[in-house]
């Protein structure tokens, strides 16, 4: 297994150097999955749902975005932390199904794209695959 980290799980596809990286990952090592993984019990994520400005980062901002963005929803789930997290992780799938190399890379290797949200606390998760989210019932 090869694990990648970001503070708040924020990825920065957009950075090229960044994703040559991932892409020559992807590429030696045969990775057939990428989990996205949020932690519903996670201070950064609460800090965002709680509006407080204790990270003041630059993935703070982009997360407290997708906050607003879907405050009509969000706010009527009762695990506001979860929700927030499952919209995150739509928009990074989103990302990487709509990057230029990454998207074909993922198509052609047939690699899953996975999101997991854990309660770590109680020795929790939940596993679900992403692209789910880009389908048409």
């Amino acid at each position: 297994s090869f694990f990648l980290t970001a503070l708040g799980s924020v990825f920065d596809f957009h950075n090229m150097a960044y994703a040559d990286s991932l892409i020559h990952l992807l590429l030696q090592k045969d990775i057939t999955e990428i989990f996205h993984v949020h932690d519903i019990e996670s201070p950064f994520l609460r800090s965002v749902v709680d509006d407080e400005v204790t990270f003041g980062s630059g993935q703070n901002q982009f997360l407290s975005s997708i906050y607003k963005e879907n405050h009509g929803e969000i706010v009527q789930e009762p695990n506001k932390i979860a929700s927030l997290a499952l919209f995150h992780m739509k928009h990074q799938a989103n990302l990487i199904l709509q990057h230029p190399r990454l998207s074909s890379l993922i198509i052609e290797n047939k690699i899953a794209l996975q999101g997991l949200l854990s309660q770590i606390s109680k020795r929790k998760s939940i596993q679900f695959d992403l692209t789910m989210a880009f389908q048409k019932l």
